[in-house]
């Protein structure tokens, strides 16, 4: 049989067999280019081996099905399965009536724009892959116009899109209406980030916000209130995660808007990895400031001179030998007593001020997060925020061969200006600091989350703040918290 001769059938539909249909097809469920190729080639193959001049769809996609799965896996076979089948023509809604997709069409409004050829090909390509992903065969002109705009906005940024808009004279954002009536475009990332934080992977929290995205512009509406983008999350979340979640990204708001602000101490010793952590959940929670005790500890040295106090003018690890004669600090050895000792004499110089940030964050109503190694479970702050919803978390790296790599890694992201070696040579009174402050933790009942998994670190940190709102509301703790012993 002549190749030119196969033919596709579905229903009364024909379509003439070609490879490349086959290999985009491929392409869209996630198999790479080159063997995409061979298996389309493969099949085709199969195909012509009998005698027939036409072959069914659904026997094709069962060709392609089993040879993906067995050739690359049964996960993008079930993509494959699940999305448009290649041959089938897309068609968009046009004021009722059923009008084809045309790639080429596309095309030429995207050169319109001052899009050269290939770069036209690859925004249309993209699109046209995406809509098949999905299983899409029928979408609204409106929608169509929406995903080129994104499209566009992806990969040559939102000046771009708007030149777009204006082209097809129509706004294609999606705005939310916050409760005092401003409007803002909606922020898929940004939505995404929020579910990351109540604990979905950055893969699940992406795939939600994208189909809570598809939702609210399946409504038609070009505006819609912040209260319905909720609902439709909490929904889905419901759905996909169950109760746990929903109700965790609910108390989100309360971390966003407080009753009371909230003030998140993170403590542990040096180079366990605070600063990082205490920024990424500062981050996800939306809480804007961020206070280390090492800024602190500088701005009270440009106040009082060494020699008024050189506890204050020495790293918390080697505070033991301020009070040293200068041939004592050569000989003397870092014995526990002596480097608590001078590490808590610097810890209750610092304190007042501290405590002063804090009660200033307070009576603004701000949330704050404060971290450093001066922060200490039952010792500084030395007194507590009435007026706030306090939370306390120390981190700790338990193997010391990791605690001594996170220094040669801190040098390397903030380009040497904390060189790692001075830290390294006092490697001893550090681990001393450690064990103290985890000691203090576990005496006070305050949390101890492992830091060697930054990604980890940061998640049990965020669900022991989510639990404290929880007590906080409903008087009740729903996981056992973030301690690990």
């Amino acid at each position: 049989m002549r190749r030119r001769d196969l033919r596709v059938v579905r229903g009364d539909d024909r379509y003439a067999y070609t490879t490349g249909v086959v290999v985009e097809a491929l392409q869209s469920a996630g198999v790479l280019t080159d063997e995409a190729i061979r298996i389309a080639r493969e099949a085709e193959r199969r195909l012509r081996e009998g005698d027939e001049r036409t072959v069914d769809l659904d026997d094709l996609m069962g060709v392609l099905a089993e040879l993906v799965e067995e050739r690359v896996a049964p996960e993008v076979a079930e993509r494959l399965r699940h999305q448009t089948p290649p041959f089938v023509p897309l068609r968009i809604d046009v004021d009722g009536a059923r009008e084809p997709f045309s790639r080429r069409t596309l095309m030429a409004s995207l050169e319109k724009l001052g899009l050269g050829f290939k770069e036209a090909h690859a925004v249309a390509n993209l699109v046209e892959q995406g809509l098949r992903a999905e299983g899409v065969e029928t979408l609204p002109q409106s929608e169509l116009a929406r995903r080129v705009a994104v499209a566009l906005e992806g990969r040559y940024g939102r000046d771009l899109r708007l030149r777009y808009e204006g082209l097809t004279r129509q706004s294609l954002e999606l705005k939310v209406i916050e409760e005092d009536g401003a409007e803002m475009p909606f922020s898929r990332g940004i939505l995404a980030q929020s579910v990351m934080a109540v604990g979905l992977g950055p893969e699940l929290s992406h795939n939600l916000a994208k189909r809570v995205e598809e939702v609210l512009y399946r409504s038609d509406r070009p505006s819609v209130p912040r209260a319905v983008v909720r609902g439709e999350v909490v929904r889905l979340l419901r759905q996909e995660a169950g109760d746990e979640f929903a109700r965790r990204y609910q108390l989100l708001r309360a971390v966003r808007r407080p009753d009371r602000p909230i003030v998140l101490l993170v403590g542990g010793a040096p180079g366990v990895g605070k600063s990082a952590i205490a920024s990424e959940v500062g981050y996800r929670l939306g809480i804007p400031r961020n206070v280390s005790t090492d800024s602190v500890r500088q701005a009270l040295r440009s106040l009082i001179g060494p020699d008024l106090s050189p506890v204050l003018h020495s790293s918390s690890y080697s505070a033991w030998k301020a009070d040293l004669m200068p041939g004592e600090r050569e000989s003397l050895r870092p014995k526990r007593k002596r480097v608590l000792r001078g590490f808590l004499a610097q810890v209750q110089q610092l304190d007042p001020a501290v405590c002063a940030i804090i009660d200033r964050n307070v009576t603004e109503a701000t949330s704050l997060v404060m971290e450093g190694a001066h922060l200490v479970p039952g010792i500084a702050p030395s007194r507590d925020a009435a007026d706030a919803v306090l939370v306390k978390v120390v981190m700790k790296v338990e193997d010391e061969e990791d605690h001594r790599r996170h220094f040669g890694v801190r040098e390397g992201q903030t380009f040497q200006r904390r060189r790692g070696q001075p830290y390294l040579e006092h490697f001893t009174e550090i681990r001393i600091l450690h064990d103290f402050i985890v000691e203090q933790a576990e005496l006070e009942g305050a949390p101890v989350v492992e830091a060697s998994d930054l990604d980890r670190a940061v998640e049990k940190t965020i669900e022991h703040v989510l639990d404290v709102l929880l007590v906080e509301r409903y008087g009740e703790v729903v996981s056992e918290g973030p301690t690990e012993r």
